[in-house]
Parts: structure tokens; sequence; C-alpha cells
């Protein structure tokens, strides 16, 4: 059986005596304390310190109320009498009384808290006049028994056991003295901090930067990882796309018909169409054409995803079944071309030269598949099946063509989960291959939208939160440092209150008291860096990061800045305070009254500390170090062309236009743009942004080979060139020729092709005169193509991805019925000085040509590159910065551990140099000391960078994870940094003079 502590028990005892009491009549205290001696008589001595505590006590309970008489001598006091929630207690009615009572209790508490807490000035006079009428009272009574006046007034107080302890047990029992203390304790920090100008600032802008890198990148988390996607239930929506290829489809646009009927995994399915190339159209609609990049969707995309129109409505089953002109606009769109009109319902818009009517419009914040999107139509509308339907009889549902451009969108049952997904996926897939061999249908990957979106973002801002975390670790250990040096200074002062009465809790409550102001002010100063911060991390950021636009310093940031502001009051302040409230006091009085010194174990705290900080600062270094190297490697990777002075754009003409106008508008423009004297060559391709290229799979029959079957198909891309494209994109040609006029529509087919297609099906031979044959979709071109010149391999497609075979054709030579007899749209101009300039002149001229002919994604091929760098530049220059902020808190952190232990040790420094050492030897030692605790931490950190470098293997290119010459380099750079850290200290130390040491002592 578990007992009550005896204090326990005599509290319950007093209170019950107290309740019964009061039971008879209301009392004063005084009163009180005569009739509790009469009834309890020896058995329960109560001093009158302990009666008023208990009074207020119960008061505070609710059991008793008080109200202020005149006695029957004429004086004011208090008088206490029972409640009815009392009386109940002291009757206990029934055996659940005890829980009402409980409620009733907390109930009744309340309104006298907010009292004493709001009103504690009136409360504290109160329990001024009742305890000086009860000292009165009991001065009389002595005074009556033959005492002095002066003697029955000591005894009286004697009787309180002391008038102000009394006062403190009496507010503690009203359950407020906590929050009056505390106010006491901010008051008394304030004047601290204020005293301390030097550390305040130097402590408030460490934690700030700490605060502000975290808050920036939390808030860039939130928006783009944490936030849920505008859609209903998005945790259900999936995309289902080739599992090598998540950009492409991998799957027929038949066969999806066919799954809707069949998969049951899925509530609703949809498929969008991916190639960007063949969503570009011309739109026109109250002002000048432009080229715009619109989404060809099934019908249920919109129900799939669980989304509303902000006007109008939705295409039907009917309206995509009878490939109808209806379009549903984007918000920007509608409100740059309409002037967000609620009129636009119904109205025309003329895109590629036909008619479109205008059904609905999309909410602002609805962006899918991407945010270049500027309308939605429906998927049979989109130009690439509309020609394949009308200049052929091939089904686009069912042909290879049309391949790898679908991407599905799915949304799960409530009990599916992705895994049963992606099961009844893969067996549906290889059913599928069982039966239709000759289709090949790649293995498909089930994958969260969220994630599918948020791609290698995740982990970069993974590795970036792991940053800043560390550079907020890094910030609270300096700060920790100095306060602990700040306390060795304290340490008189935390003794005298020791020995004044004050608990090592309440030491200890101070000192955190002081570090929460120090967060408090770091945390509001940390937000203000994050707003800065988030504004330039969002406009230097690559745009390719989703709803980076959407970040921003909401409720959610901002209770994520107090959370990390207490965290780092707990980290930084918990050290010092514990240490603190740890030492003896007559032991800190001694050691301060011997003169400065820090003890043993407070040294070797701010060396773990300082060991911490470096260990810490050579992690993310070598991160750092690792993504430089990935970053130079890239931007020295063999582009196989060359970039400078050259200008890419795209002339764009609207679907329908007969192929004679195209094609002479595209031999006009390359004829005139060859005549002036600062181009050096004009040449054009087929898809030189996007590299979709028809997409040919595979070689059909390969002269000399067995051709390949479909299931070891290489990834072969087609395309078409005219003019002196190789030239002008600075190609170099290995062996062979280029093309030439003679290579005419009558001429035996010919094609250049690059070093991957030479070694992928020629690895020991000329491939100079070798003929194959694509595997071409449709079942034209059945003509022998004949390969005339080897070309080296251009990386257009990413720097970092692997060129995939190519084969450049004559556009000449291309059947008119093949979708690439377009005249190639994608035009290189190589000039001899600014690219730019030529731009406006261009598109003037392509206008005059022509006026329903649009110029547009005008960009330098430098800047294209640039562009593909931008993502790795991000990644490398935030992580670089955090590094850097790192390495100067490390090093400032062992600079003012140096400069504290030179300072401390003034005396015995003086005592050593004048008993005959050497000052270089003091020189020598010092510097010993940093670089100590530096080796140490660099072997520690490089430890911890061993483990966790490899989390961003999938980062790097060119260099591994483990690469020994970073490690070595970082390694190097902070020890060279922490032993320029120390020389200041040690040459401070080497200069002491011992008369002026010893004199000081």
């Amino acid at each position: 059986m578990d007992m009550s502590e005896p204090s326990d028990l005599v509290q319950d005892t007093l209170d019950m005596l107290l309740l019964k009491i009061l039971a008879l009549e209301p009392m004063n205290g005084f009163a009180v304390s005569q009739r509790l001696k009469q009834v309890s008589g020896d058995v329960l001595q109560v001093s009158d310190g302990s009666l008023y505590p208990a009074l207020h006590k119960l008061e505070q309970e609710g059991w008793i109320t008080a109200e202020w008489k005149t006695s029957e001598y004429g004086r004011r006091a208090k008088y206490y009498s029972l409640t009815r929630l009392g009386r109940r207690q002291l009757e206990k009615e029934a055996d659940n009384w005890g829980r009402l009572s409980s409620a009733i209790s907390r109930v009744i508490k309340l309104p006298l808290r907010l009292r004493s807490l709001f009103r504690w000035a009136q409360a504290d006079q109160e329990l001024n006049d009742e305890l000086r009428d009860h000292l009165e009272r009991k001065t009389e009574e002595y005074v009556a028994k033959g005492m002095t006046q002066e003697e029955a007034q000591r005894r009286a107080r004697l009787d309180l056991s002391g008038i102000e302890q009394t006062k403190e047990k009496c507010r503690d029992a009203r359950g407020v003295n906590w929050i009056q203390g505390l106010i006491q304790d901010v008051r008394y920090g304030l004047r601290v901090l204020r005293k301390s100008p030097g550390f305040t600032i130097v402590a408030v802008l460490t934690l700030a930067l700490g605060i502000g890198a975290n808050t920036a990148i939390f808030s860039v988390i939130e928006a783009v990882l944490l936030r849920p996607l505008p859609y209903k239930e998005p945790s259900h929506v999936v995309l289902v796309a080739d599992r090598q290829e998540p950009k492409g489809g991998g799957f027929l646009y038949k066969d999806f018909e066919a799954w809707k009927s069949q998969v049951r995994s899925f509530e609703n399915m949809a498929a969008y169409y991916r190639d960007s190339g063949i969503c570009r159209v011309t739109l026109t609609a109250g002002g000048e054409p432009e080229s715009v990049q619109g989404a060809f969707v099934s019908s249920e995309f919109f129900r799939t995803l669980g989304v509303q129109p902000q006007l109008g409505r939705f295409f039907n089953s009917d309206e995509e079944a009878h490939r109808a002109h209806v379009v549903v606009l984007s918000h920007g769109l509608w409100l740059r071309r309409f002037g967000a009109s609620v009129d636009v319902l119904g109205k025309e818009l003329q895109i590629d030269s036909a008619e479109w009517e205008i059904i609905g419009v999309m909410p602002a914040t609805f962006a899918f598949p991407n945010k270049d999107q500027q309308f939605w139509a429906p998927i049979t509308t989109n130009r690439s099946w509309q020609e394949a339907a009308l200049t052929t009889n091939i089904d686009p549902s069912n042909t290879r063509l049309f391949f790898a451009r679908w991407i599905l969108v799915g949304r799960l049952k409530s009990a599916v989960t992705v895994s049963q997904a992606q099961t009844e996926i893969d067996s549906l897939i290889a059913r599928l291959n069982q039966s239709d061999p000759d289709k090949n249908r790649a293995p498909l990957a089930v994958t969260p939208l969220g994630v599918h979106l948020s791609g290698n973002t995740g982990l970069a801002l993974f590795v970036l939160s792991a940053a800043v975390l560390f550079v907020l670790l890094i910030a609270c250990s300096n700060v920790a440092n100095l306060a602990l040096a700040r306390g060795a200074g304290r340490e008189r002062e935390m003794a005298v209150r020791a020995a004044l009465g004050a608990s090592r809790a309440r030491l200890t409550c101070q000192l955190f008291t002081e570090s929460a102001l120090l967060a408090l002010a770091s945390g509001i100063l940390g937000l203000a860096l994050a707003a800065f911060g988030l504004r330039a991390l969002i406009a230097f950021a690559p745009g390719d990061i989703p709803r980076l636009n959407e970040a921003r310093l909401d409720a959610s940031v901002l209770a994520f800045t107090i959370g990390i502001s207490l965290l780092a009051a707990i980290l930084f302040g918990l050290l010092p305070a514990w240490k603190a409230s740890q030492r003896d006091p007559q032991e800190s009085l001694k050691s301060a009254a011997r003169g400065p010194g820090a003890p043993v174990s407070l040294k070797r705290t701010r060396d773990v500390l300082v060991v911490a900080e470096f260990a810490m600062a050579i992690i993310l270094l070598t991160g750092a170090g690792l993504l430089v190297r990935s970053f130079l490697a890239v931007q020295s990777v063999d582009l196989g062309f060359q970039p400078e002075q050259v200008l890419a754009m795209r002339i764009t003409m609207p679907a329908g236009t007969p192929q004679s106008r195209v094609l002479a508008l595209h031999d006009e423009v390359l004829e005139r743009l060859a005549t002036p004297p600062d181009v050096k060559a004009v040449g054009a391709i087929s898809d030189l942004f996007e590299l979709g290229g028809v997409g040919n799979l595979g070689l059909r029959a390969i002269d000399g080979h067995v051709p390949e079957p479909p299931d070891k198909w290489t990834p072969l891309i087609w395309q078409s060139v005219s003019g002196d494209y190789f030239q002008a994109m600075g190609a170099s040609l290995l062996r062979g020729r280029w093309f030439t006029s003679q290579d005419g529509p009558n001429s035996p087919l010919v094609a250049v092709i690059d070093e991957n297609m030479a070694r992928r099906y020629w690895p020991n031979e000329d491939p100079l005169g070798k003929r194959f044959k694509g595997q071409d979709p449709r079942g034209h071109n059945d003509d022998w193509v004949t390969a005339v010149g080897v070309v080296r391999n251009m990386r257009r497609n990413g720097l970092e991805r692997e060129s995939v075979p190519h084969v450049f054709q004559w556009y000449k030579q291309c059947e008119p019925a093949d979708l690439r007899s377009s005249a190639p749209p994608d035009l290189v101009v190589r000039t001899t000085g600014d690219p730019l300039r030529a731009a406006a002149s261009l598109r003037a001229l392509v206008r005059s040509l022509d006026a329903t002919a649009i110029l547009s994604s005008v960009t330098t091929m430098k800047e294209q590159l640039s562009e593909q760098l931008s993502p790795r530049r991000f990644q490398t220059s935030l992580l670089g910065l955090f590094s850097l902020m790192a390495l100067v808190l490390a090093v400032v952190g062992m600079f003012a551990l140096l400069h504290y232990s030179v300072a401390q040790r003034t005396h015995e420094i003086g005592v050593r140099i004048a008993l005959g050492a050497q000052r270089n030897q003091v020189l020598r030692q010092v510097l010993c000391e940093g670089l100590r605790l530096a080796v140490a931490g660099v072997v520690i950190g490089i430890l911890g960078a061993v483990a966790l470098t490899r989390l961003i293997s999938s980062l790097l290119f060119g260099v591994r994870a483990t690469d020994p010459a970073s490690f070595a380099t970082v390694a190097g750079l902070l020890i060279l940094v922490a032993l320029l850290a120390c020389y200041v200290p040690a040459r401070r130390a080497m200069r002491v003079d011992p008369m002026v040491a010893l004199r000081y002592e």
C-alpha cells in the first residue's frame, strides 16, 4: 500500500482542522490561530508562519472564501468562512464527489489566480494588512503576558517564521509566485544583458544567422515538400510513367483506354500528352500572335486531380471523341489576354489558325503538368494526333510513334497503396507484352504525384536543411562557449545569491531566462534576415523547383521560428546554467577571492564545444567541396560543339499551314540570314531545345547484321537538319563528309551519324558506307539509308547525361508524309560578335516574310547551357555559403576560447616568463593548444563526413563521395585557418609583461 509523505499527511490534517474550525463561524487569521491551538493542543504544532500559507491555499482551492471586515477590537481584518464546496469536501457526501469537486475546484481557482496575477499589487497589500493585524494582536497578547513591547514584537515575528518568508509561502499557495518570479528574472536578465553589450550583440548576431538560415530554408521546404498539393486528397494521386524515363510515357493510348476498365486499383485514370514541342501552338486573341505551351489531356484529367474551374466547365468524353475545338484557359492567360473578364466564356480563341471555344478558366493555384501551361484541350486535338490521322491511315492510339509521349495520372482508391497499384500495373504490362510482343511496352513506375514533382529537389533541400542545422548547432556552441566564459566571471555573483538562500533551481531559472531573452532577440532578427534571404533565394533559384514562388513567411514558418529559437535557447543556455548551478557557493567564493582562473572541468567543457564546432564545420566544408568539384566537372564536360557566339531560336507556324509554305519560309530565312557580314553560319534542326526527336527506338535492318529484337532496341534519336547546321554549332567531323547540295529528294538517302551510333552498331568496323533502316512506326521510308559522315557526340540534352545515339538526315530527303518533313523549326546562327544583337533584326525578318510566323525561345547557347547548370549552381552556392558561415563561426569560437584562456592565465604566463621561459615557447604553447583542438575536430569531422557524404552521392558528378583529395584539401584548409585564429591570442600571450601581470595580481 502506497503511503503519503509525512509532510503531506500533516498538510492534509491541517487542512481538515481549518475546514472544521471555519465550519463553525467566520474567523480572521488570528482567531483561527487561537482556536487551532485550543483544538489540537500538543498533538499538532502549527506555527503562525504555516497557518497563513495554508489559509491562502484553501482559498485558492475554493474551499474557503475571505472578506474584509472590522473586528471586535475595531481593527480591519480578513475573515475566512467555509464555502459550499469546502463543506462538501469536509463532509465527503458521496464517493464520486472527489472527482466532481476537483473539476469544480479548477473552475473556482481560475478567477482567483487571475486576480492574483493581474491584481497582484492589491493582493500583496491585503496580505500585508492581514499579517500586520496578526502581528499587532499577537504583540498585544504577549504584552498582556508581561513581555516588553520590543520583546513581544520580536516574539510575534518569530512565530510567523519571518514575515517575508511567510509572504513567499502565501504567494506560492496562490500558485502565481512563479509568474512573478519570472517577471523578476526577465527584468534582471534585461539589466544584465544591457550591462554586457559586447556579449549581447555577438550572441544575438551569431544566433540570428543560424535561426534566419533555418527559417529561410524551412519556408522553402514547407512550400515545396510539406504543403499539400492544391488537389482533392493529393496523397491518393499518382503518376504512371516509364521507369527509366519518368518524363516520358511508355504506353499506347489504346492501352490506356483498355486499362480504365481493367485496372482495379484506381478510382479514376487520365492521360496527357507530354511532347512540349507538339504542345506548343500559335495563339491569337486580341493582340499579337504568340507561341504558348498547352496541355492536351483526356476528359477524366480534371476529375482525377479533383479540381474545379474558376469559371465555366471542363470538356467531356463526347467532345474528346469528336475532337471538338474547346479549350480551358489558365488563370494567367485569362488575365493577360482577356483582362480577367467574366464574359470570356463562349468566346472564340484562335489557336493555329483555327477557332476554339473557351469553355472554362482554371484558378491561379492550378499549374499542372507544369507552370508553363497556358491552356488545356482534348487530347485528340493535338497537332501530332491530327496530322497522323489526316495525312496517313495510321490510328494514333495504337502507334509506336506515340509510344513514349503519354503520361498517366491516376487516383488510387482509398484502401489501395502505391505498392499494390505497382503490382497490378506490372502484371498488366507483362500480360500485354506476352499477347502483343511487337509493341514491347516498357515497365512502368507508379509514383506519388508529390514525389514526382519534387524529383531531386527533395534530396537537395534535405542536404541544405542539414547544412543550416549544422550552422545553428555551431552558433549555439559558440554562444554557449561565450556564456561559459561569462559565467566564470559571474561566479562570485552566483555564490552570493546562493548564500542568501537562492536554490539551484532558482539560479538555473535565472540563467535560462537570460538565454531565452537572447534567443527571443535572435529569433526576431533571424526572422528579418529570413525574409531578406528568402527573396534572394527565390530570385537566385532555378526555375524547375516546383511551387518555390509560393514560399512565404506564414504562420507555420513563424511557429517554426519560435520553436527553433526555443531550441537554440535550450542548446546554448542549458549547459552554462547547469554548470553554474553545480558549483559549491563556498568554493566559488574562495576561488573568486584567489583571483581569475577557470576550473578544469569548465575548460574541458569549452574545449569539447570548440572541437564539436570544427567537426561540424569540416563535414559541411567537405560536402561543399565535393559539390564544387562536381560543378567544375560538369563545366568541363566535352560538349562536342562550340557554344560561344551561337544564337538559337524557334520558328513556329500555325498547324495546318501548307507544307510548301513552311518549306518556302524556311529556305528564305536561311538564305537571308546567311548574307549579313557578322553571320558566319546558319542552320536548322528539328528539335534543338527539347530533343524529343521523332523517336525511332531501334534499327529495323542493318546491312550485314542481324537486326535487334524489339526487347533489345537501343534508344535512338533521328533528326532532320538543314543549312550549315553542323558548322553553326561548331561540331567536329571525325570521318566522312557533311551534307551537300547533291543530297536532294531524288538522291540516295544519306545520313550523318554520331560516335555513339558508330560504336553501338559497328564497334570494330568503318561505319562509312554502312546501310540501315529505321524502325519507322508507319511503314514509310523503306529505303536504305547510308552513313556518309561521323560527327562527335554533342551533349545538348543535358550536360550530366550521356548522349544517346543520333542519326541526322538532310531535311529534303525526308518523305512528305513523314512528320519530319516539316522544315526544321529550330534555327542556329553563329555570329562574329554578340549574338543577341542579331535577335531583333531576325524577329523583324521573320515577321516581314510571314506575319503568322512567330520567333520564340530566342537565347544563346551559352545561356541555355548556363540554365542547365543552374540547379547545380544553386545547390553548390548555398551549401558553400552555409559552409563558409560554419567556418567563420568555428574560427571565431577558437579565437574566443584562446583569447579568454590567455586572459585567465595572464598571471601564470607572467610568472613563467619571470622564471626564464622564452617568449617563443609561450607562443608555441598557445598555438599547440589551439592546433590540438583543431586536429581533434578535423579527425572527428572526417569520420562523420565519410558517413554523411554518401547521402549526397546522387548529387555528385565526376567525383566519388569519399574522394581523398577533397577530404585532404578541406582538412588542410581548416587547420591553416585554425592556426591563423590562434596566432593573435598567441602573440598577446607572448607579449605579456611579467611585472605588470604580477603587480596586477
